[in-house]
């Protein structure tokens, strides 16, 4: 039977199936759930920096420092659902709980609140942390240069604070993937998570309010981490770790044969049930068999762009080159 462990920024895993921050894992009882259906790893549902800056000030509409009014009544009407005590009471049952590592996550669009939160987060035993960084450029006035500056800086100064593996989860927006993600690399990161599937919005045409989109992913939307991950692999100097599209045990492979040392799975589950995990795992094993692995480090990165006989297939953008040969 096929061996399924893996390491991951310097975890065991009895598998590469990581249960991804939802809340899916925002309780003790749905982490243990996720241990019992197979999961090798999970990571916690991010705490968000909108609910510290929450918990540390008194909030008035005139001092609240975000340009969005609607996050400030989201905040405020949620009441602090998982605020950073519960946070970190979470972290401590959950390592009681499960014997599988727990990822904390947090989600940071400045470096203001992190350094020292993430001191508190290494005490109460989580195994490392995951850094959910999502800030959107709208600023005319900001730079590619300032915007991914602070990237850097987030890691930067987390990694200061704490001895714990430090993954940086971002999304494919921007110009060089290739120098933010060794910038963030030489930050300190022990592994990207490539990508993060950011919130979506829709507007409402008769009530003329801003709604949420479609949330869950879909099986098409692999193709851009598959790319990504078969080109970084290795060029960045750390692990990935795969997310986004990954719906069943074929892109699981995909993924790791693109040189991903472990995939992260949400949306399938919340489709389809935690017995997916398994289903999956079993799949994946089956796989290794019939074509002789036994390992999944005797294939992981056989499909990368460092051992491909085609490497501009990985680079092309337009489709003629590729299909019909034609420059």
């Amino acid at each position: 039977m096929a061996d399924l462990s893996v390491t991951y920024m310097g975890m065991q895993l009895s598998n590469p199936i990581i249960v991804s921050s939802s809340s899916l894992t925002n309780t003790v009882e749905k982490i243990k759930r996720c241990e019992d259906s197979g999961a090798g790893a999970v990571v916690l549902k991010s705490l968000f920096e909108e609910q510290i800056e929450a918990q540390t000030a008194e909030i008035e509409d005139d001092s609240w420092p975000y340009p969005h009014p609607e996050a400030f009544d989201y905040v405020r009407q949620m009441g602090m659902r998982l605020g950073q005590d519960e946070y970190l009471k979470l972290i401590r049952d959950a390592k009681k709980a499960v014997k599988i590592p727990v990822i904390a996550s947090l989600n940071c669009i400045t470096p203001k609140w992190w350094n020292s939160y993430a001191a508190e987060i290494a005490a109460a035993g989580a195994d490392a942390i995951e850094l959910n960084i999502a800030i959107l450029p709208t600023d005319p006035e900001h730079t590619a240069e300032e915007i991914e500056r602070t990237y850097v800086r987030i890691v930067e100064g987390i990694r200061r604070k704490v001895d714990l593996p430090i993954a940086a989860k971002i999304g494919p927006y921007f110009t060089s993937l290739p120098q933010i993600t060794r910038e963030l690399r030489r930050s300190g990161v022990s592994a990207l998570v490539l990508f993060n599937r950011f919130y979506q919005l829709d507007i409402d045409i008769e009530k003329m309010v801003l709604t949420p989109g479609y949330h869950l992913s879909s099986p098409d939307e692999i193709y851009v981490p598959l790319r990504w991950v078969a080109i970084l692999s290795t060029q960045v100097g750390c692990e990935l770790a795969a997310s986004t599209g990954i719906h069943d045990a074929k892109a699981a492979i995909k993924q790791l044969l693109a040189g991903a040392q472990v995939v992260q799975i949400c949306s399938n589950l919340y489709q389809k049930g935690m017995g997916r995990i398994k289903v999956i795992l079993e799949e994946v094993s089956g796989w290794m068999d019939k074509h002789g692995y036994g390992k999944i480090e005797e294939f992981r990165g056989k499909m990368s762009m460092e051992v491909s006989e085609k490497p501009e297939y990985y680079e092309r953008l337009q489709y003629i080159k590729v299909f019909v040969g034609l420059e």
